[in-house]
């Protein structure tokens, strides 16, 4: 697990100055060699990231391989990195509720590699994110719903089962609630990555199809004989 440290350029809106603005993130080792993952929103729009390992190595010669448009994940290479340990990658589709995990991350990009315990309160979960202005705005779909404690700076943190295992990506908390964090399924972020490595391209395979995810409301509108799955639709429906 590393802290990620991101350096950005603000304007102050006060005669067109600019000044540099830092914050941190954290994110997971997958490969000896220095590819990263951790979420998009850490590192979007950045003109410096150094990532800092758990026993101290920092890294400045870092680099965007790639970032998923579809989720909130991006894919980074410390360059010129070798022998890094990484961290072993489960199966985001063996989960089930009330599995118990731990969240690790920076928290409050202080205290490096916190470690926090819950369960996995739910999954299939879609959730309205945002960053703390409430600008950047996305729907996220199919998350991991967890009550372990994530914090800021704990973001591209992985949430991790009892074996050690990472199941997913920590992502996003509602400020409005105790104990409701969200996490990306890992095996939603494995094929990209691996292409990434393979080919040198951030490439997802897709299908043009529109839904709603179901939920008692939709079913009741649209009178669907089913209160969960998918519901798709034609565009001009």
């Amino acid at each position: 697990i590393v802290g990620i440290k991101v350096t950005t350029l603000e304007s102050s809106g006060f005669w067109g100055s600019e000044y540099e603005s830092s914050s941190e993130g954290s994110g997971v080792i997958y490969t000896a060699d220095g590819y990263v993952i951790t979420n998009k929103h850490v590192v979007q729009g950045v003109r410096k990231i150094t990532v800092v390992t758990d026993s101290g190595d920092s890294y400045d010669d870092v680099s965007i391989a790639g970032t998923d448009p579809m989720n909130d994940i991006a894919y980074l290479k410390i360059n010129g990195a070798s022998k890094l340990t990484a961290a072993n990658l489960g199966d985001s589709k063996t989960i089930a509720t009330g599995q118990p995990v731990l969240a690790i991350g920076n928290a409050l990009g202080v205290y490096q590699n916190s470690v926090s315990q819950g369960i996995i309160s739910g999954t299939g979960r879609s959730v309205n994110a945002s960053d703390a202005n409430g600008t950047n705005q996305e729907v996220l779909s199919d998350m991991i719903q967890t009550d372990a404690a994530i914090n800021p700076g704990n973001s591209g943190g992985p949430l991790v089962n009892a074996a050690g295992d990472v199941i997913g990506i920590n992502t996003a908390v509602s400020t409005d609630a105790n104990g409701l964090g969200f996490a990306i399924p890992i095996s939603s972020t494995k094929g990209m990555l691996n292409n990434i490595i393979k080919n040198n391209k951030a490439e997802r395979a897709y299908v043009g199809v529109n839904y709603l995810p179901v939920t008692s409301d939709v079913a009741k509108e649209y009178n669907l004989p089913v209160k969960h799955g998918a519901y798709v639709y034609a565009q001009n429906d």
